[in-house]
């Protein structure tokens, strides 16, 4: 019988022992569904606010504070690279070609008043995409009239001249 060893190290084996396995991750299929359900989340505030509903509706339909809509909205603009001018107008094209595509399909159902609309909202997006109208150069304005001079010295010092009579002056000619 071997003697027990003193120290509080193992007897070395013959065979060496493979090395313990790290733990398993985090349950992907779990993580996957947070991410979806985040992106979900984050597609439906966006949908909401191209439809044009306010940040507070979405909110209460979210379940969210109205602080915290704005930050995800502010994020998804960021993730984007976008500054916020650029990004609402990315929003304002979304929305509008939406309503574009909705006037096109009235129009070609016979509703000629959507006609109007279209070309409205054409005029619109032209805008936002920077083909604005032509900015067509006004006429020059016509010069100022010619100041008169200051009178003379001598009209100055000159006597106004009498004074008639207001019934002289509107007495009916005689011929």
């Amino acid at each position: 019988m071997p003697k027990p060893r003193k120290s509080s190290r193992p007897a070395e084996s013959p065979e060496p022992t493979p090395p313990p396995e790290p733990p398993p991750p985090p349950s992907p299929p779990r993580r996957t569904a947070m991410r979806r359900a985040t992106a979900e989340r984050k597609l439906r505030i966006l949908e909401r606010l191209t439809a044009g509903v306010s940040v507070a509706h979405i909110a209460r339909t979210e379940d969210l504070t109205i602080r915290r809509v704005r930050q995800i909205i502010a994020e998804m603009l960021a993730k984007r690279e976008v500054d916020p001018p650029a990004g609402f107008v990315q929003l304002q094209i979304a929305r509008l070609s939406d309503a574009m595509q909705v006037a096109h399909t009235m129009m070609m159902e016979g509703d000629l008043k959507a006609m109007d609309r279209v070309i409205k909202l054409a005029g619109e997006l032209d805008r936002y995409h920077g083909y604005g109208r032509a900015e067509i150069a006004a006429a020059p304005a016509p010069a100022p009239p010619p100041r008169l001079s200051a009178p003379t010295r001598e009209l100055l010092l000159a006597k106004p001249a009498p004074e008639k009579d207001e019934a002289e002056i509107f007495r009916p000619a005689t011929r």
